[in-house]
């Protein structure tokens, strides 16, 4: 393997070279390498395809068709090629937001209902798909493809326009290896499948059932039992409210404040596992309590096994750095982590990232210095709380995204109406866990928009 990439590089060397000596050849358009086709990946796809004549595109995705996480499948193992499964996905998933969060821009839901309402997995695959087929971006897809490697061949740190990448792609049906050399690459394989499993003392000698929410799958496997799902963020709560029909009891362990929205009966929020001790599960306040399955509803961590260590990132738990813009590798700005940033509404970020991302390798986006990249790219020593909040955007994504599309020399979209709709919703969501999803966002005229009740919750109703 590892003299097969060597032989890759040396010919690509050798490539470089031929091109620096000033033979009479034709001017090769710069090449974008797209890593996955969910949905950081295809929007990435669709704004460099639209500029197919100054640009080449390649997207790799290692999977049989596009979709990324929202490809369900009922596999907790293994996908159709023996690799880890990539969705997390389970069977009767609603999206947390109406669908005009969960757009691209330049491709609103055709139908109006989906853009008020909470949809389901299947038709989120299914407007990604429509958005594949109607801007023809399949033809630039390699299915069944993995990338093992990205290297730097060529780099200068007061140039990035000079850097020069190799893909090593694997074709997982064929087995043959292949090298792709990019001008910019952007990275879209998402940050929900490498799972965050914090150590519990005495876990692994509990007598029940551990999973992470990662592979949850339906809840009728969990029939009669008692469940204590750690975590209380919207999957601990989600899946303790997917389970409750179902199960005997279900302990929300969590060390947040108590949720003051109502939940159903048989969900009991406690305090977080400390220890385990056989069957008895010790919590952090001291007091115990007997159960049949632990979910871990913890989160996930950032995932970039590909990259080598030249690549100039580092990574550390659920924080990659130094980044520029939330995005740009700061010391090799001709590679983009599209969609990275956490707590966003990742459809429209998603989009304008990757219009500024094409804007720049066109030559029409300013990119500052080296050094002025590596301060807003935080290359120093953070606390862990800042590491922790570092990749997070929340309310400040829609100036952000305002900021992308002026520096980019593009039109900026409706991100003052969809800031305050996501606020609203946010607040919306927090008060009335049990009945948001069957709520809805009414658009009125003049940039004003209203949340509407589910007919069965009083006005009024806590």
């Amino acid at each position: 393997m590892m003299n097969y990439r060597f032989l890759c590089s040396l010919a690509t060397w050798c490539s470089l070279a031929y091109l620096s000596a000033g033979l009479s050849i034709l001017t090769k358009k710069p090449n974008i390498c797209v890593l996955g086709a969910g949905v950081s990946g295809l929007a990435a796809a669709k704004a460099t395809a639209e500029y197919i004549r100054e640009l080449d595109l390649v997207v790799f995705e290692k999977s049989s068709d596009v979709g990324g996480l929202w490809r369900y499948t009922d596999s907790q193992d293994k996908d159709e090629h023996g690799l880890p499964v990539h969705s997390s996905m389970y069977k009767y998933l609603r999206t947390n937001g109406p669908g005009i969060l969960m757009e691209y821009p330049d491709f609103p839901h055709s139908n109006e209902e989906n853009r008020e309402q909470c949809n389901s997995h299947q038709y989120v695959l299914h407007y990604l798909t429509q958005y594949v087929k109607v801007f023809g971006l399949r033809k630039y897809i390699k299915f069944n493809t993995v990338v093992e490697e990205i290297l730097l061949l060529e780099g200068d740190k007061d140039d990035w326009k000079s850097d020069k990448w190799l893909m090593i792609t694997r074709d997982l049906e064929t087995d043959h290896e292949s090298s792709t050399l990019c001008d910019g690459v952007v990275v879209g394989n998402g940050h929900y499948h490498k799972t965050n499993v914090p150590k519990i003392a005495g876990i692994e000698n509990f007598p029940g059932k551990i999973l992470h929410s990662h592979i949850y799958r339906y809840p009728q496997e969990f029939e009669g039992k008692t469940v204590l799902v750690l975590g209380a963020g919207f999957s601990g709560i989600d899946i303790s409210q997917d389970m409750s029909p179902y199960v005997n009891k279900i302990y929300l362990s969590h060390n947040k404040p108590k949720i003051q929205s109502r939940l159903p009966k048989n969900v009991e929020q406690v305090a977080g596992l400390a220890s385990v001790n056989g069957s008895t599960l010790i919590l952090r306040d001291n007091s115990t309590l007997q159960a049949d399955v632990i979910l871990f509803a913890t989160g996930y961590l950032f995932s970039y096994p590909f990259l080598s260590n030249d690549s100039g990132l580092e990574l550390s738990g659920k924080y990659v750095y130094p980044l520029y813009k939330y995005m740009l590798n700061a010391k090799h700005p001709s590679m983009a982590l599209v969609g990275a940033a956490t707590e966003t509404a990742n459809y429209p970020l998603s989009r304008v990232q990757s219009q500024y991302f094409v804007s720049m390798m066109r030559g029409k986006a300013h990119v500052p210095s080296l050094e002025e990249r590596l301060v807003t790219g935080k290359d120093r020593e953070l606390t862990p709380q800042e590491k922790r909040l570092a990749m997070s955007l929340q309310d400040k994504q829609w100036k952000y995204q305002n900021e992308l599309a002026q520096e980019g020399g593009f039109e900026p979209y409706n991100n003052d109406l969809l800031g305050r709709i996501y606020d609203a919703w946010d607040a919306y969501s927090q008060k009335y866990l049990m009945y948001f999803k069957d709520a809805s966002v009414k658009i009125l005229r003049n940039g004003y928009f209203k949340i509407i009740n589910p007919p069965y919750l009083h006005p009024n109703a806590e």
